[in-house]
C-alpha cells in the first residue's frame, strides 16, 4: 500500500477519489484542502455553493459499467472528518501559492495524489519541495494530452481513457505510472460532473490496488496532440453522437 496525501478542492473529481479510495481502504494520511469562497471554479456544481459539510443530503452519482459512485452532496470535509484524517483548509485556490508550499513542504509522505483546481499547472517552487504529485490524466498518453479530452476521444472513437502520471512543468508529460482504456455503453451520462470523476476514480483506485507499477518515461521528441478546451459546438456534437451510437 502506497502512503499518501491528499491535495483536494471541493469538487466533484476531489469527492470522487476520497470517497472510493476510503472505500477501499486506501486512507491519506493527510489532507491540504485548498478553499476560497469567494472564487467559483468552472468545474463546481450548485451543490458545491450550497451544501454545507454538516448537510444529511445525498445526490449519488454512478457510473454503472464501472460499478463506481460517489455521493455529490458530500462535502470533503465531511468525508474527511468523519473518517478521522489529518487535514489542513488553506484560504486560497492558487496551488502555486507560498501558503500551499508551505503546507506541502511539511507533509510526511513522499507522494501526494492531487485533485486540485482543474487546468493548474505546477511550477518549479512547488514541484521542487520533494514530493512526487499522483495526477489522474483524462485520456490516454501520449495521444490525448491537454484539456477536456474525454470529449475528444469519445467524438473520435467511442471510448474513454484516464492515465496516472506524476507531474512535471510541461503539459501531461510526467512518466505514466497506470493507464487504461474504457467502453461506456450508458446513455445519458454527465461527461462533466459524473463521466469525468468517476473514470478517473477507478482509474485511480485500480491503480492502488497493482502490486507493481511500472513507470514508462513519455517520448519527450514524439510528435503528439494537444487539446485544448472543447468548442461548445464539439462538445455538444460528441454527446449527442455518443448518445444515438
Amino acid at each position: 500500500m502506497i502512503d499518501y496525501s491528499i491535495l483536494l478542492v471541493n469538487n466533484n473529481r476531489s469527492k470522487a477519489y476520497l470517497q472510493n479510495l476510503i472505500i477501499n481502504g486506501f486512507i491519506p494520511k493527510k489532507a491540504l484542502v485548498l478553499n476560497d469562497n469567494s472564487i467559483g471554479l468552472p468545474e463546481h456544481t450548485e451543490n458545491d455553493k450550497i451544501i454545507s459539510k454538516d448537510s444529511n443530503q445525498k445526490f449519488i452519482r454512478t457510473l454503472k459499467d464501472l460499478d463506481i459512485s460517489f455521493d455529490e452532496k458530500e462535502h470533503i470535509l465531511s468525508t474527511i472528518e468523519k473518517n478521522g484524517i489529518d487535514y489542513v483548509v488553506v484560504d486560497t485556490l492558487d496551488v502555486n501559492s507560498v501558503v500551499v508550499i508551505s503546507e506541502i513542504s511539511k507533509m510526511e509522505t513522499k507522494y501526494i495524489v492531487y485533485s486540485g483546481p482543474g487546468g493548474t499547472i505546477l511550477r518549479k517552487n512547488i514541484l521542487s519541495q520533494g514530493k512526487k504529485f499522483v495526477h489522474v490524466h483524462p485520456g490516454l498518453l501520449p495521444q490525448y494530452r491537454g484539456s477536456t479530452t474525454i470529449y475528444y476521444s469519445m467524438l473520435i472513437n467511442f471510448e474513454v481513457g484516464a492515465s496516472i502520471i506524476l507531474f512535471e512543468e510541461g503539459i501531461d508529460e510526467g512518466p505514466v505510472l497506470y493507464k487504461k482504456n474504457y467502453k461506456i455503453e450508458e446513455k445519458g451520462i454527465d461527461f462533466d460532473y459524473a463521466l469525468d470523476p468517476l473514470v478517473r476514480a477507478k482509474t485511480l483506485v485500480d491503480f492502488f490496488k497493482k502490486d507493481k507499477i511500472d513507470l514508462i518515461e513519455q517520448e519527450k521528441n514524439k510528435i503528439t496532440n494537444t487539446f485544448y478546451i472543447v468548442h461548445p459546438f464539439i462538445k455538444h456534437a460528441s454527446i449527442i453522437k455518443y448518445n444515438n451510437k
